[in-house]
């Protein structure tokens, strides 16, 4: 038992400090300021700069009106002291969320840790921002089409119907499929590989006999987010309550292509396919969570979709970009939402000590670029980790340290709190309420930057690099007769895979077994691109192993050895004793591999700047 996970709600919202935008500068108060998008990353940027100062602001949204019912979703401590902050938070029926667990259908648990959230409407969330705003600032039925910088500097932005709006600051807030994300370095939108369906019920609606079960089987619902594995992969579910009594659930499935139309994300099922979902629930998933699909009278299907690549920029001139049209994810962090509240406070703080519109945006967009692209890939990785699709998972995670070891293997922090002065008080919160040795992984604080440590050896690697490379007196070159190979690193072999297949056309040719994810690719005859699983265990700046002093060598670089799962080019040799002798010679340190079953010897250094060398006897036959 702990306050931090076991304290009534009241308790919780009374302790929780309040987060709210400092006044905003002269220089940018007065500006006018339209918003694209009516949803919760609109809202909550028109009312955090609404508290702030701005006194001129307009929503557009395309939508007739706001939601009347909506999903439920996950608020992290930090959004929850946002709405706190604004006075949002009397409005919307919140429910503890404390906990999180990884487990089977059948009960065995594989890890449980403290969770900073709290679960709520969406709908509820949206009305509670929209009634912060000035009466007339939302307009519905507008969509946005286009936005162009006029000679005077201002924006003028165009309309599917009606006319035109001028503003001195635009923030695009229209979605995952923004119409305004081309300003900002295009990134497209990328089908996960699965969808979900999704469903809730009133507790109270459900089977006495479903009711008990549920509690049996789940006996902290109501105060956890659970994840559910198959034991076979390829399916996990989502299971945890709202405020009001509702169940809410989701069951992912992994699927080639999406279900829904062009352009869309949510379909209703074909009636073959929800009878289908029904009768094997109770097989499947348990008596309880079973009975809550059965009892769910219209689920829903929603293909799953993120951000191809993060964006490089949130700022452009006099436009900003937040929420889903600047990043959007993949559900596994329960992050959508929280961003886009983030963003809000980001971008209100920034106003600030802004002296003009460009450089409060350029403040935000320095603010929130690096945390949003973490959490972006980090969800991705999690989802392929949950649904089978990663290399090291094709079944269920035996246990909770294999499961853990899974998620470090991203090369990323787990955190899922924002860090940053903004949010310093939410930090100071959670470390007064919750002993280190109680968190897990996803309440470290380690920031996404170089330790200092590395940033020092960095900058004195620059100047090592720059002195001329004493080559000993009579000591022979190393014979090279060709190109082999190029390598490159990743966290998702197979998007990597496919990119290079699909769009350049390289054919996938046979590797030999190296005891790590890949894929060799033919670029010509005799020279192949070799796409390699980042390695868990290399030190990085935030992943299984954070780099100390004691990881790197005098020249500031990790060990050689840690070149066979990076980038590098590799070159053949004819003789690879001949080459180990003029290596020596030449006092190179080198790192050396058998490849198990072949007759390779891969030999692996660095050059003067750190780049990584392989050098092989690859016309040795397998």
């Amino acid at each position: 038992m702990s306050w931090f996970t076991d304290a009534p709600l009241e308790e919780l919202l009374a302790a929780l400090p309040s987060l709210a935008p400092p006044q905003a500068s002269p220089n940018v108060a007065q500006r006018r300021v339209v918003v694209l998008g009516g949803s919760i990353g609109g809202l909550a940027a028109a009312a955090c700069l609404h508290a702030a100062g701005f006194s001129q602001i307009q929503v557009f949204e395309r939508s007739s009106s706001l939601l009347r019912a909506g999903a439920g979703i996950g608020l992290d401590d930090a959004s929850v002291a946002i709405l706190k902050g604004l006075g949002a938070l009397p409005s919307v029926a919140l429910q503890r969320m404390r906990w999180t667990e990884e487990r089977t259908p059948e009960g065995r648990v594989l890890t449980r840790q403290p969770l900073p959230y709290s679960a709520a409407l969406y709908a509820e969330v949206q009305h509670a921002l929209a009634a912060l705003l000035p009466e007339g600032c939302v307009t519905y039925g507008r969509r946005a089409t286009s936005a162009e910088v006029q000679q005077d500097g201002t924006t003028r932005v165009q309309f599917q119907e009606g006319p035109p709006a001028t503003c001195d600051l635009l923030v695009a807030a229209d979605g995952p499929r923004s119409a305004f994300r081309q300003h900002f370095g295009s990134s497209a939108m990328r089908f996960a590989g699965y969808f979900a369906w999704r469903g809730k019920v009133p507790m109270n609606e459900l089977p006495e006999r479903t009711q008990a079960a549920l509690k049996e089987a789940y006996p902290d619902f109501g105060n956890c987010l659970y994840f559910v594995h198959r034991p076979e992969g390829g399916q996990h579910a989502v299971l945890y309550g709202l405020g009001n009594g509702l169940v809410n659930w989701l069951l992912y499935e992994n699927r080639p292509e999406p279900l829904a139309g062009p352009g869309q994300t949510v379909a209703a099922a074909p009636k073959h396919e929800v009878e289908q979902l029904k009768s094997t629930a109770r097989s499947r998933w348990g008596e309880g969570f079973g009975g809550v699909i059965e009892a769910t009278p219209e689920p829903f299907v929603n293909d799953i979709y993120d951000l191809q690549d993060p964006l490089p920029s949130f700022a452009n001139g006099s436009m900003a970009i937040l929420g889903d049209a600047a990043h959007a994810i993949t559900p596994h962090m329960a992050k959508g939402s929280n961003l886009a509240l983030h963003d809000a406070l980001a971008l209100a703080a920034a106003a600030a000590g802004a002296v003009d519109v460009p450089s409060m945006l350029q403040a935000y967009s320095e603010a929130r670029t690096q945390e949003c692209a973490r959490c972006l890939l980090l969800s991705r990785h999690l989802g392929r980790v949950r649904s089978g699709l990663h290399p090291g998972c094709k079944s269920s995670p035996k246990d909770g340290v294999s499961f853990e070891a899974l998620v470090r293997s991203s090369g990323m922090c787990a955190r899922t709190l924002p860090t940053g002065e903004l949010f310093l008080p939410v930090w100071d919160f959670l470390r007064s309420r919750l002993p280190e040795s109680e968190r897990g992984c996803f309440l470290r604080s380690e920031g996404t930057g170089l330790p200092r440590t590395l940033k020092r050896k960095a900058d004195n690697i620059g100047h090592r690099s720059g002195m001329p490379m004493r080559i000993p007196p009579g000591a022979e070159p190393v014979q090279i007769t060709c190109v082999n190979h190029i390598s490159r690193e990743t966290a998702d072999v197979e998007r990597l895979r496919r990119f290079y297949s699909t769009v350049l056309g390289l054919k996938a040719v046979r590797r030999p077994d190296f005891g790590f994810g890949g894929a060799w690719l033919e670029i010509q005859p005799g020279i192949s691109l070799h796409i390699i699983e980042l390695d868990p265990d290399k030190p990085t700046a935030q992943g299984r192993h954070p780099v100390q002093d004691a990881d790197l060598t005098d020249a500031g670089r990790l060990p050689e050895r840690f070149i066979r799962r990076s980038h590098h080019v590799a070159l053949t040799v004819p003789d690879i004793g001949a080459a180990k002798a003029s290596l020596e010679a030449h006092g190179v340190r080198y790192a050396e591999n058998a490849v198990p079953g072949t007759s390779y010897v891969q030999l692996f250094f660095h050059d003067p700047d750190g780049n990584g060398v392989e050098i092989g006897n690859f016309d040795a036959l397998l």
